[in-house]
C-alpha cells in the first residue's frame, strides 16, 4: 500500500507512515494501491483504477471470526456490523461484509434457539 498522504510505499499492515508519521489511510493527495497523486473529491484513480472512498474488504480470516461471532452473539452482529455498514461507504465490500454480520445476528438468535430450547 502506499501511505494517502505523502505517497511512500508502505507494508500493508502499517499503522503509520515513515515518511510522514501520519496514519497512511487517512489522507487524500495519493492512490492506496498505487502512489499516484490524486484530487481531494477523487472517487477512483484515473491511473489503476482503485477505490479511493475506503472501505476496503476485511481479510477473509477476520471476515469468517466476525460471521461466527455474530452467529454465537447475535448482538455482537446487530451493533457492531450496523457501526460498521453506516460508517462505510456505500457500494463498498466491507459495508456489504458488515451488513452480512447484521444479517447473521439475525439468524444467530434462531440458531441459538434451536441449540438452547
Amino acid at each position: 500500500m502506499f501511505c494517502r498522504n505523502c505517497g511512500k510505499e508502505l507494508s500493508d499492515k502499517a499503522v503509520a507512515c515513515i515518511g510522514c508519521g501520519m496514519n497512511p489511510t487517512d489522507g487524500s493527495a495519493n492512490c492506496p494501491a498505487c502512489g499516484v497523486a490524486t484530487k481531494d473529491k477523487q472517487v477512483i484513480c484515473t491511473a489503476c483504477g482503485g477505490n479511493l472512498q475506503g472501505g476496503a474488504a476485511w481479510p477473509i480470516g477476520q471476515c469468517l471470526g466476525l460471521f461466527l461471532l455474530s452467529l454465537v452473539i447475535p448482538l455482537f452482529g446487530w451493533i457492531y456490523g450496523g457501526i460498521q455498514a453506516y460508517k462505510a461507504p456505500k457500494g463498498s465490500k466491507r459495508r456489504q461484509q458488515a451488513l452480512a454480520f447484521v444479517v447473521m445476528g439475525i439468524f444467530g438468535v434462531w440458531f441459538n434457539y434451536l441449540l438452547f430450547c
